[in-house]
This record gives C-alpha cells, structure tokens and sequence, in this order.
C-alpha cells in the first residue's frame, strides 16, 4: 500500500492555488494580477510537474516493459475519464455561445477538438492546444518517455544520459518539424529533479546526484554556446534556478526528516490535494459561470466599481475549490458504479482481461 505523503499534499494544494491565482487576470479588473499571472503559473505548474515526477519513480518500479505497461494503463485510467468530460463541458459551453477563455474556441475547430480529445498536446505545437489543457498532453508524453528511460536507467548518471539524449531528439523534432509543445521544454528539467528527488536517500546520495545534475544543466548551456541552437532546450531563467534551490531544499528535508508527520489542517489539505486534477480542469469553467452569474444579479455600476472583482476573489475562488472537490466526488462515485457494472458483464469482461494481458 503507497504511503500518504502530507508534504506532497500540501505542495499540490499550494499548486492549484497558484494556477487559479494564474487565470484569475482573466475574470478581474485589478492589475496586481496581470503582474503576477506568470509568476504564479510558472510556480504552480512547476510544483505539480516536480511532485509528477517525484511520485512516479517513488510508487514504481520500472524493470520490465511489463512494468511501464502496467503504469501507463493505470495513469490512463486516472487521468481520461475526467479529462473527457472537461472537454465535453467546453464544447457545450461553446457551443452555446459562452465565451471561455483559454478555450480558443474548440465547437468552432474540429481539428482543435480531435487533438485535445485524443491528448496529443505534448506532440503538436501550442497552436493546436486548449491554452490551460495542454498539461494533460505534456504529463503524458512525459510519464511515456520516462517510464522507458527508467526502464534502462541503472544509475543517476545513466538516467541523465539518457534524459540528454532524449531532450535533443525533441528539441530536432521541435526545430525541423514544428512538433513538440514549448511546455515540454519549458517543464522537462523540473520533471527529471522530481525524479532526483525521489532516489536521493542520504546527504552523500544527494550530493552526488546535485554534482551530476549540474553537469547536465552546465552542458546543455555549453552546448548552446557552440553554435548549436538549443534556446528552446535549455533556456534556464532565474524562475527556473529559484525552483530547483527550492527542489534541493525539498529533498533536504525528506532526508533529513519524516513524511509521516500530520499536519494541524491535514483534512482539509487531504481533499485539496485530492481534488487538485478536478479544480485545475474545471476552475476555468467554473470561474466563467460564477461571473457571469454575478454580473447578471447584481447592477455593479450601482456600487463600487472594484465590487465584482473582490465578490471573486473572496467567493468566488471557494466557491471554484468547493465545485472542483465536489466534481470529483460525485465522478468518482460515477465511475466506480460504471467499472462495476463493466466487470460484472462476462463478455466486457473478458475482453478487459485480453486488453490488461
């Protein structure tokens, strides 16, 4: 049985946090937030990949193509029945006239649709992406890549060879055939420290894997030196070595203390860290539903002008953490019901058993 890490639930949930804080500029008026939108991204989509990572090479064991058979299965089986639905609600949503953003109008792009539904995002450039969903493309391309080169990977250092070897082959499809989304680049060096972070096991494991780590980073800039164009690859910004500092901290404290700890609020961390997927699914819609149902209660030209901005910040945004906890509630109860009904028929069965083989 995988043990609970309240660390890892207490990241998640300041990551869905930050990514709302990231989308809010789009249903407010108060420009503290465009100044901010990309901070908060960056951070929030930087914790989920880390802890992504981190949490993939920790619960499993890759020393088998049967192993990352099993793996992938099982992260499909997680991440598609509410990633499909989210993209029904959009479509609906468009179709009725709403305007989402970030949704780029998918009813009006077959094309846009197919994509998405299909979770092609990590392979196809931004310009065919839903512009907050391309996450669950990129994560998969990544839990593919990585499983494989878990697979072979002996060591740290075989590990980071490999991950080297596998950053160039993306970056030539980026440059020669337009393939790729930026994002895999831009999130590629979290998701491999993740992966550090879960076998560092002691002060000397620690050290040795920040050494060749450094190594790896240092050659990729190098590189870029030479005259080989790897801005895309490895364009390290100081977001960037501000997360990684914070990463080595992370794993510091792993070694050097217990996970076992409860925290004062752990409930309440436990369902926001458990209804992250939904939240960050489901707060674009449900922000866009929230406003547009306060603008039409209430004449705000009546009141003070910053009115709407504050009713969503202050209630709007638990009302999105609630509805997203709540989704995900009342969708897993659907699903479980619905496996249930699958495996009791023979026929269904059966072919689940060939499928799983």
């Amino acid at each position: 049985m995988k043990t609970r890490i309240q660390e890892i639930d207490a990241l998640r949930s300041i990551a869905i946090i930050f990514i709302i804080f990231a989308h809010i500029d789009s249903f407010t008026n108060l420009t503290i937030f465009n100044k901010l939108a990309g901070i908060f991204a960056f951070f929030g989509l930087s914790i989920f990949f880390f802890i992504s990572g981190f949490l993939m090479c920790s619960n499993n064991r890759f020393t088998t193509v049967k192993d990352i058979n099993s793996f992938l299965k099982n992260r499909v089986a997680k991440i598609y029945p509410l990633y499909f639905f989210s993209i029904i609600i959009i479509y609906a949503m468009n179709k009725i006239g709403l305007n989402i953003p970030y949704s780029n109008d998918i009813a009006a792009n077959k094309l846009l649709l197919l994509l998405n539904i299909l979770g092609l995002q990590g392979l196809i450039s931004e310009n065919y992406n839903l512009s907050v969903w391309w996450f669950v493309g990129v994560i998969l391309l990544y839990y593919f890549l990585f499983s494989i080169i878990l697979l072979y990977s002996k060591s740290v250092r075989s590990l980071l060879i490999f991950s080297f070897l596998m950053g160039f082959i993306l970056l030539f499809l980026r440059n020669e055939f337009n393939l790729i989304h930026t994002n895999v680049f831009n999130y590629y060096f979290i998701f491999i420290a993740g992966i550090l972070s879960s076998t560092a096991e002691s002060l000397t494991s620690l050290k040795k894997i920040t050494l060749y780590y450094s190594i790896f980073l240092l050659t990729l800039l190098l590189i870029s030196y030479a005259g080989i164009d790897t801005n895309t690859l490895a364009d390290i910004s100081k977001r960037d070595i501000i997360f990684l500092i914070s990463a080595f901290i992370f794993t510091f404290f792993k070694i050097n203390f217990s996970f076992n700890r409860r925290f004062k609020f752990s409930f309440l961390v436990d369902k926001l860290a458990d209804s992250s997927y939904s939240i960050y699914l489901f707060h674009i819609l449900i922000l866009t539903l929230f406003k547009l149902l306060i603008d039409l209660l209430i004449p705000f030209e009546a009141y003070n002008r910053y009115l709407p901005d504050y009713i969503i910040i202050f209630i709007g945004i638990p009302f999105t953490l609630f509805s997203g906890s709540f989704i995900m509630i009342k969708f897993n109860i659907f699903y479980k019901k619905l496996t249930f009904k699958i495996r009791s028929n023979p026929l269904l069965l059966r072919w689940l058993d060939a499928f799983n083989s």
